[in-house]
């Protein structure tokens, strides 16, 4: 009887270590920075359709166009951890527009702001704009080492999501 009172209290001594290191923070310099993120798609923040920006039902084969290109809809990530803030620089292509600004994110809370935009020159391209609106206006992000979402407030006020793959 003694044993297995002495084994109970092992057995939960070490859940309770274990449970009080979880850290639910996220490890966001291991998230943004080593890699090129390449745009799949954007949608709404509830959704996993590729938003319509063009409106003609055709989004699927507008999509595919313009991001068909290597160096299209590519984001890259610069930056240190520095007393607990979480930033740097960041530089991106759109189709022909280079983006260019600094970043800051929150491994917390998930908040994520960009700030000291430039953008080379306008897009005519209607994912473009959106991409680049995205850029410019970064509410939170989600993700992992391989996947970024990265939410932003349109000029609509709705709320969508920049999904990204790793390159």
């Amino acid at each position: 009887m003694m044993i297995r009172k002495i084994s109970s209290a092992i057995v939960l001594s070490f859940i309770l270590i274990t449970l009080m290191g979880c850290n639910t923070e996220d490890d966001v310099l291991e998230i943004f920075l080593g890699k090129t993120w390449k745009l799949t798609y954007i949608a709404t923040e509830d959704s996993h359709a590729p938003f319509d920006f063009w409106g003609d039902g055709k989004s699927g084969e507008h999509y595919a166009e313009a991001l068909e290109g290597e160096n299209a809809f590519i984001l890259n990530f610069e930056g240190t951890d520095l007393n607990g803030t979480t930033g740097g620089t960041f530089n991106a292509r759109a189709l022909t527009a280079t983006i260019n600004g600094n970043w800051n994110a929150n491994g917390d809370s998930k908040d994520m702001t960009t700030n000291n935009v430039e953008v080379s020159h306008s897009e005519s391209n209607a994912l473009a704009q959106a991409f680049i609106r995205g850029l410019q206006n970064a509410i939170r992000y989600g993700g992992d080492s391989s996947n970024l979402y990265i939410y932003y407030e349109d000029n609509d006020n709705t709320i969508k999501r920049m999904n990204f793959i790793a390159r």
